[in-house]
């Protein structure tokens, strides 16, 4: 069977997809329940499909405190019931942990059937060993792991029955069913490929190339070109989309929004991803130095270190910004996370619309001025 294009995203639109990040994490320090944050997250994901947001990422971890969402899997097939437009994707699932790859497969099969072909995975090897040795899981062979999984999936998806002789994994007479919607075409793929050879096998494998949040705007621009050779020196002729995760807050000011959004920022950024744990470098520019970056470094979270990557102020201020990015480089999805930790389900909405009703058309006035700004917005 001959098989299609992993994506159908139209090539270099003047505006990209608008997505939220969902982790349903809670505040430990706060007394939430996980139960309250699993619950709230679901009803955003159905208040974000009501207000027209395009995708919702899903991202995996486990042992976290927090509750960080280890089952991206299910929590995809309770958002595939409360939603009708929005695509869900994982960013990233991570598939060393997910168990055999051909039940990975049937998963995202029934998650396919269910939601009438709107799940896209995303996968990752994993980084924490500690996540690792709770399973039992060999962290050395993690890359090989994630590879037989992208192979075993792609051949279990065209609904044939087939065997597979990996190192790790063996599938002999293999079936998948149900099968997905369209087994002509491959399942859509997103992998997050910092490094030069993941970035060469993303290429290969026509994926899309997801990235976090927390590159400076400049770097992230390099990675995605550095991406782009890579596509075209794997002779791949698909269009791959591009995907970037950022923190996204408008308020009546610049020091309005940033008051809001600060103890979220101060706890994802100094608790959570604190750069001790992320090892965060910065390159002074006065001296051109590389230095490791520290939770009082004054330049962390400064309003500098916020600009140089994220569009965090007034409407004017982040239509600048995302501008910006839009110029520099080409962006297919942009990602935000209207419900960190700790903030409340109708904050959270009230941001969320804050971004699609009126950073959103702002934006595009700027950026497609011919566009029919009456035309109702549709998935």
């Amino acid at each position: 069977m001959i098989q299609t294009a992993r994506f159908t995203d139209e090539p270099t639109p003047k505006m990209p997809r608008l997505g939220i990040a969902l982790s349903f994490q809670r505040r430990p320090d706060l007394g939430e329940g996980f139960d309250r944050a699993y619950q709230e997250g679901l009803e955003l994901a159905a208040e974000a499909d009501r207000l027209g947001i395009d995708d919702i990422w899903l991202a995996e971890h486990h042992g976290e405190e927090d509750g960080y969402n280890p089952s991206p899997f299910v929590t995809a097939g309770a958002i595939a019931g409360v939603t009708r437009g929005v695509r869900i994707c994982f960013g990233i699932a991570l598939a060393p942990l997910q168990g055999h790859p051909l039940r990975i497969a049937e998963d995202l099969a029934v998650l396919d059937n269910l939601s009438d072909g709107r799940i896209e995975p995303g996968f990752g090897q994993g980084y924490r060993p500690e996540e690792f040795a709770a399973q039992g899981a060999d962290y050395g062979r993690r890359t090989r792991a994630l590879r037989e999984c992208l192979d075993i999936v792609d051949t279990a998806w065209t609904g044939e029955r087939f065997d597979y002789e990996g190192e790790l994994y063996q599938v002999s007479g293999g079936l998948l069913r149900p099968t997905p919607i369209d087994p002509t075409r491959r399942p859509p793929l997103w992998l997050g490929a910092a490094a030069p050879r993941s970035r060469a096998r993303a290429a290969a494998r026509g994926a899309g190339l997801c990235i976090a949040p927390l590159t400076a705007i400049g770097h992230t621009a390099r990675q995605f070109q550095a991406y782009e050779a890579a596509v075209t020196a794997a002779g791949q002729q698909d269009y791959l989309p591009h995907a970037l995760y950022r923190e996204i807050e408008v308020g009546d000011s610049n020091e309005e929004a940033l008051a809001a959004f600060e103890p979220y920022l101060n706890h994802v950024y100094r608790v959570q991803y604190a750069p001790e744990r992320t090892g965060l470098t910065y390159k002074d520019p006065a001296t051109g130095e590389q230095r490791a970056l520290t939770s009082d470094d004054p330049y962390y979270l400064s309003r500098q270190f916020i600009d140089d990557r994220w569009a965090i102020g007034s409407v004017d201020h982040c239509v600048d910004l995302i501008d910006g990015w839009l110029d520099t480089m080409r962006l297919d999805r942009l990602v935000f996370h209207p419900k960190p930790a700790g903030r409340s389900l109708a904050e959270a909405v009230r941001a969320m619309a804050r971004v699609t009703q009126v950073l959103w058309p702002a934006l595009r006035a700027r950026r497609d001025p011919d566009h029919d700004h009456h035309g109702h917005h549709h998935h």
